[in-house]
């Protein structure tokens, strides 16, 4: 009597996470060559509006800059609470309608959360909005100093 092979199941490739783009990149183009929308696509779909934020120290303070176009400062809130701050704004949904022209634009919204670093105090931060652009400062809160201990090996 023979004995068949043992099936092993196909070992799954495991890939660390900074080939994750290239990995989607790949598939959106499987899926364009089936004639699928692509991930990318659904996956926009399902979220609202981002705007793009950096944070940086300048003259020591932490600098938090979002782009903001288009949002009135009445639209925008910007709250910190612990060591985090939160950017909360809205767009409201415009129509013209014309003789032969029409044109929408449809309401979104977001919310991006920073986590600031410890020793922030709420009460120290100041925020402003110019030609689209949300800028928020932070004083930089003192570092603590560190003082390195020879510790004795037995």
């Amino acid at each position: 009597m023979t004995t068949a092979p043992e099936n092993k199941p196909a070992a799954i490739e495991r890939k660390p996470w900074w080939t994750w783009p290239k990995e989607i990149n790949r598939l959106d183009r499987r899926m364009r060559w089936l004639g699928l929308r692509p991930l990318r696509e659904w996956l926009r779909e399902t979220e609202d509006w981002m705007p793009d934020i950096d944070m940086f120290r300048k003259d020591g303070n932490v600098v938090i800059r979002a782009d903001v176009p288009g949002i009135k400062p009445e639209d925008l809130d910007v709250t910190v609470e612990g060591d985090l701050l939160t950017i909360k704004g809205r767009r409201e949904e415009k129509e013209v309608q014309e003789e032969d022209y029409y044109c929408s634009e449809r309401r979104s919204q977001f919310s991006r959360i920073v986590r600031l670093p410890e020793g922030v105090t709420a009460e120290q931060v100041e925020a402003h909005r110019e030609n689209g652009v949300l800028e928020v400062t932070i004083p930089a809160p003192k570092a603590s100093e560190s003082k390195a201990v020879k510790i004795p090996i037995n």
